[in-house]
């Protein structure tokens, strides 16, 4: 029979390899990030490489206004360190009921699992007026598409750090070394692409939905004329004849588009305005197969709207 002091010593002993255990596995966990699109699961994988494991709810053809939720969602954020999102109210329509539903306390906005990666962000479009329904589905805190400037990606990819440092203290210059890596990389992306677009600065374009504003003003081309009347909101056959007119007398010969809108209505104002094209752009990293990196949306993005200004 075991004495007292033996007996002590060995509840000592399991307990201390308990321990030891369940913080060894603590140490080889990966930090579990959840994004709502494919590009911040790219910029977060690249920050945090092997230490992190990153879902992305929605995939690169998805419209991120509007989302088919599904119960896997909950699961992932429950068991989520940190969750990022777009913000400036992008995902509004979907986002915030996963959030209060999954459960899990460090990810609610304020806390410090919760990446609102537009921190920071010089937003463009914000209105300057009283917003209401009738203007359609404006954004009252500005165009929210501005990961298609790689300088904003910049500051995305700050607040991520941000973000991982908060949960993952430890790792802190681990991550701020692969933020510096990845700086450089979008540093040398504008320039290369700058230069590639100079000969097309201050060129125009038409475009379906208001996303392409951060594209055009960092690259010094034009796209404001819009084939939606109002966001969100199917256009008028009137409204369409008066984009063909400013088309024709403006000499536009290309429409930009994304891959989760109509199709229809720019295949009707292309027929209207002789030799305009149509271009589908990966605005996000999934949109078509060959696009598996955020440089690859940016490259090839910017290689259609040349190609397409190019038979102009």
């Amino acid at each position: 029979m075991l004495s007292l002091k033996k007996l002590k010593n060995s509840s000592l002993l399991f307990l201390s390899i308990l321990i030891i255990s369940v913080f060894s596995n603590r140490l080889e966990s990966k930090i579990s990030i959840v994004t709502t699109t494919t590009n911040i699961k790219y910029i977060a994988e690249q920050i945090g490489k092997d230490n992190v494991e990153v879902y992305s709810m929605i995939r690169g053809f998805d419209d991120p206004h509007f989302v088919m939720t599904r119960p896997d969602f909950l699961v992932k954020l429950n068991n989520a360190d940190i969750i990022c999102v777009i913000g400036l109210d992008l995902e509004v329509g979907w986002m915030p009921i996963l959030l209060q539903q999954s459960r899990n306390m460090k990810i609610q906005k304020g806390q410090s699992g919760y990446c609102d990666t537009s921190v920071g962000i010089k937003v463009l479009g914000e209105p300057t007026m009283m917003v209401d329904r009738s203007m359609g589905d404006m954004h009252i805190y500005g165009n929210p598409h501005y990961w298609l400037d790689p300088v904003n990606v910049i500051q995305m990819s700050t607040n991520v750090v941000a973000s991982l440092k908060r949960v993952d203290p430890v790792n802190s210059n681990f991550y701020e070394e692969n933020y510096k890596e990845f700086k450089s990389r979008m540093i040398g992306l504008v320039k290369e692409e700058t230069k590639k677009f100079e000969p097309y600065f201050n060129s125009r374009v038409a475009v379906f939905h208001d996303q392409f504003v951060y594209l055009a003003n960092r690259f010094k081309f034009t796209a404001n004329l819009t084939l939606e009347e109002r966001p969100g909101v199917p256009p008028s056959s009137r409204y369409l004849e008066q984009v063909i007119t400013s088309m024709i007398s403006q000499n536009i010969k290309v429409i930009l588009i994304s891959p989760y809108h109509n199709l229809s209505y720019a295949q009707f104002v292309s027929s209207k305005v002789p030799g305009s094209k149509i271009i589908i752009l990966p605005e996000s990293i999934g949109a078509s197969d060959n696009i598996k990196t955020y440089e690859q949306c940016i490259t090839e993005s910017l290689k259609l709207i040349r190609e397409a200004l190019e038979q102009k």
